[in-house]
């Protein structure tokens, strides 16, 4: 998973998971790394089959 904000990666990180068991991996940042705007979030998936989900919480 990548995380880009101002065209600038502000995270990235590896999910490791076989076929019979869930993977899930997560990210924290201050406050402040992600610029006022839009961000985009990038999946590269090993293999098309592979389901993921992706939550993005921010505080008020």
């Amino acid at each position: 998973m990548t995380m880009e904000s101002q065209q600038a990666r502000v995270a990235e990180f590896t999910v490791d998971c076989s076929a019979s068991s869930t993977g899930v991996g997560s990210v924290t940042m201050d406050a402040g790394v992600v610029k006022s705007g839009s961000f985009t979030v990038g999946i590269d998936a090993s293999h098309e089959s592979i389901r993921w989900a992706l939550t993005v919480t921010q505080p008020e």
